[in-house]
């Protein structure tokens, strides 16, 4: 064991991993504070995670069109995400390869070629270099224009959702996503969905897997953190939070279903899509929901909440991305998802739910960033390592998983469990190990 007095910036790479795999001991419930406040572990965890696993990018209907594009963050690095003129997906290091540029300065927009600011170097949106200034004259038209197209980022889709890695030889998506999708399909894949407007950017001075941490699991702050809702007529009690299954399946990915619900919390119009695009199993748990809460790891959350606003009830879709800035600062990135064969006025009261209760003015969003704040002060600094402070993930430890559920992974019969977070610290342990 590492001595507390030897603070972790000052081990070695290899030590700071072997400390990790004394310490974080998922299986037992015990979590370090470190984790959510070290630069050390933040500047690993890039590396190790971060550089190596798929990280979501956005949605396709953000560009529907031949010749859209999108600049998004992958891993720190701005990505060009384009819809080329053959209508093929593809993404590129938004850098020009001439002197490094970076090549789009937008956040999206439509063009069939990207022109660098600093020489005028133009490449097509499939990557190619096609122009260069005066190139005859002073490359004496020797200039290798194949070796100079966009380095291309690999991505791939899962019914609509867009990721992307640094990594040359990752994990198909599909098979990373795994049984998860049959959770996620819920979610996005009920129908036909599209992004309305553009995605709601806010900074937090909070470490990232917090965010990631709440939603993989924690149904248990909604009776206090969340607890004015119930005064509001949102809900009828502190504990409805509590009923429902806690789900978690192989490389961490997990989540929270609330049921039953005695109202359908979708449009009736659609039960024909929903049903052609979902199992009978899927439709059945889908249409008793009161909400769905989950994480793909390492740090995309999805949400479809189900609340009663004005004596109306009103369901909105939600993704979030935690995305890291530092060890103690995130910047929130939300997605409002509907239908797309929605009535307008659907749209537009589920959008309203949406800002109500999960924007960055929203109620519930208030309450969660505020205790996201306190507890990265808490963790941050010399005491929580050198105490050895730990986090208690101990709840749900003595709890048998149900084996009556439809849907695959790890199920257990009530949400007040810490079986999805323990599951998602010891994949995040694999890969740091790695």
């Amino acid at each position: 064991m590492i001595k507390p007095e030897i603070r972790l910036d000052e081990m070695k790479r290899e030590e700071v991993v072997e400390h990790l795999k004394q310490t974080v001991r998922p299986e037992e419930g015990v979590i370090p504070a470190f984790l959510l406040g070290d630069p050390t572990v933040y500047k690993l965890e890039h590396e190790k995670v971060f550089m190596k696993t798929w990280v979501f990018l956005g949605h396709e209907s953000e560009v529907p069109n031949n010749g859209d594009y999108l600049t998004r963050d992958l891993a720190g690095y701005s990505v060009i995400i384009a819809r080329a003129n053959d209508g093929v997906l593809r993404s590129f290091y938004n850098m020009c390869t001439h002197r490094g540029m970076k090549l789009c300065r937008a956040d999206k927009g439509n063009k069939s070629q990207f022109t660098c600011p600093y020489h005028g170097f133009n490449f097509k949106n499939t990557g190619e270099l096609i122009g260069v200034p005066l190139q005859k004259n002073i490359y004496g038209g020797q200039l290798d224009f194949d070796k100079l197209a966009l380095h291309e980022v690999t991505i791939d889709t899962y019914k609509g959702l867009i990721f992307g890695t640094w990594n040359d030889n990752p994990e198909p998506l599909k098979e990373f996503l795994g049984d998860f999708t049959w959770y996620l399909d819920m979610v996005v894949g009920r129908a036909e969905m599209e992004v309305l407007g553009p995605p709601q950017k806010f900074v937090v001075h909070s470490h990232w897997k917090i965010g990631a941490d709440n939603f993989v699991s924690d149904s248990y702050h909604t009776m206090v953190t969340h607890g004015s809702i119930v005064q509001l007529g949102m809900v009828p009690n502190a504990t409805y939070s509590k009923k429902g299954y806690q789900v978690h399946t192989k490389n961490g990915h997990g989540g929270n279903i609330g049921m039953p619900n005695p109202d359908f919390a979708f449009l009736e119009e659609l039960i024909p899509e929903y049903k052609k695009n979902l199992s009978p199993e899927q439709f059945d748990v889908m249409s008793n929901v009161k909400n769905i809460i989950g994480t793909i790891f390492p740090n995309l959350s999805c949400l479809v909440s189900h609340t009663s606003v004005k004596g109306q009830l009103i369901s909105n879709t939600t993704l979030r991305l935690w995305k890291p800035i530092a060890h103690d600062k995130m910047e929130v990135i939300t997605w409002f998802l509907v239908e797309k064969d929605a009535p307008e006025e659907w749209k537009k009261r589920s959008r309203e739910s949406y800002i109500l209760t999960f924007s960055p003015s929203g109620i519930f969003e208030q309450d969660d960033t505020e205790v996201f704040t306190d507890i990265t002060a808490t963790a941050t600094g010399v005491v929580p390592y050198a105490k050895n402070f730990n986090y208690n993930y101990t709840m749900g430890m003595h709890r048998t998983p149900v084996t009556d559920f439809p849907g695959p992974g790890v199920v257990y019969d009530d949400k007040f469990s810490e079986a999805g977070s323990r599951n998602y610290y010891r994949y995040w342990l694999d890969m740091m190990g790695r």
